[in-house]
């Protein structure tokens, strides 16, 4: 029962979160940004979930999950009314660091009281299962949520042309968050994993979490696969709407993105499928670098597509095999964790993905006035191979 009570808040939380997905940029641009602002603006907020994500993490584990989790959906809240309400630079800037509290405060919180409720229901040998189930409903309420994110904006202008365009992608989801905090407050019941230990202090459980990462090889090889992930993330999700516009005959298929975005979580959610029912029986971390290296591949080959349906399919690629390599990844982190420490860990990965997307952003403020989209995106690839080598022998 409580499984599925999960499963239903974070397909209604990752709906919400998909809606944004499409059109954030042109959000952004719609609010004040310029072209070359986006990254400094993703630069933002990655900022803000870099300082803030390992204390958030520590937090969850010491005042719990539950707690946690309704935080991180307040500000959410905050970030949808500041954007939906303000408009320039200034409130862009407060908008994202808010956008990025949030992302901080929830990442690992949520995730790590399903994988503690899964495991004590069903045992740990069951890490792939919870895995793949997290990941594809995420998936799932992401690609919905993202194809809903793609026809607001024509609903917005023919039924709602006194408001922004993209504006009636925050009204929904604020309404879609707060129903989510209700579920939460209501319905979640946490149980204290580390009821025998609730006095450790904070200083601590720093310490343990970090020793636990730093002297473990295989958390060190994935933390250092899960940066180039960011950095590719940072060109991917930053430049992908401009790039796919300027491919467009017109600008008569602007629902296009939201269909684009559809399909690239769809990928994503089928590739975590195709993994837990053909490879998941395979060696876990050969088939993760195996995955990481076609990713490469289909990353570069989207990079050289000028036509927009190639690229659409290629670039749906990249999330399918991101999908499957997600999988093992996963498995890897969490098999290393003790349950009294998962959101800690989680929230470090989740801070070393930040860490490559502020660098990523960083670099690419300044290599777009030099380089084109698709630019970005083969040094990215360049980025993703250096670390293959590098976990290589290690992880193996």
């Amino acid at each position: 029962m409580r499984v599925r009570l999960y499963t239903f808040i974070l397909l209604l939380n990752s709906f919400a979160t998909g809606l944004l997905v499409p059109v954030l940029s042109l959000l952004l641009i719609q609010k004040g940004a310029t072209f070359s602002m986006l990254s400094i603006l993703i630069g933002i907020y990655s900022f803000s979930v870099i300082i803030l994500e390992l204390p958030t993490g520590i937090m969850a584990d010491i005042i719990g999950r539950k707690k946690t989790f309704c935080l991180s959906l307040i500000v959410s809240l905050l970030f949808s009314a500041v954007v939906l309400l303000g408009n320039g630079v200034v409130i862009l800037y407060i908008g994202m660091l808010l956008y990025g509290l949030n992302r901080a405060i929830s990442s690992g919180s949520f995730e790590a009281l399903f994988i503690d409720s899964y495991i004590n229901e069903f045992g740990k040998d069951k890490l792939h299962d919870v895995t793949i189930r997290i990941n594809v409903i995420d998936a799932l309420g992401l690609s919905a949520g993202a194809l809903a994110g793609g026809y607001l904006p024509e609903i917005s202008g023919k039924y709602f042309s006194s408001i922004g365009m993209y504006d009636l992608s925050l009204i929904v989801r604020i309404i879609l968050t707060f129903i989510v905090l209700i579920f939460a407050m209501v319905y979640i019941k946490e149980t204290v994993v580390n009821e025998n230990k609730k006095r450790v202090f904070i200083w601590e459980h720093i310490k343990i979490s970090s020793n636990l990462a730093a002297n473990n090889k295989n958390v060190i090889c994935i933390f250092i696969s899960v940066f180039s992930t960011g950095f590719l993330f940072s060109s991917l999700e930053t430049y992908w709407q401009p790039h796919f516009i300027s491919l467009m005959p017109d600008n008569s298929a602007m629902f296009l993105l939201g269909v684009m975005a559809f399909m690239y979580f769809a990928a994503a959610m089928t590739g975590n499928i195709i993994y837990g029912r053909i490879f998941s029986k395979h060696n876990t971390k050969k088939m993760y670098l195996l995955l990481r290296s076609i990713l490469v591949t289909v990353l570069i080959i989207t990079a050289l597509q000028t036509n927009m349906v190639l690229f659409m399919f290629f670039y749906t690629l990249i999330y399918l095999f991101l999908g499957m390599s997600n999988v093992p990844e996963g498995v890897i982190l969490n098999g290393e964790i003790p349950n009294e420490h998962r959101a800690s860990i989680l929230s470090l990965n989740s801070l070393v993905l930040q860490m490559g997307v502020l660098f990523g952003s960083f670099f690419n403020s300044i290599m777009i006035n030099h380089s084109s989209i698709p630019g970005l995106w083969f040094v990215a690839s360049v980025v993703i191979v250096t670390t293959i080598l590098i976990i290589y022998k290690k992880l193996v």
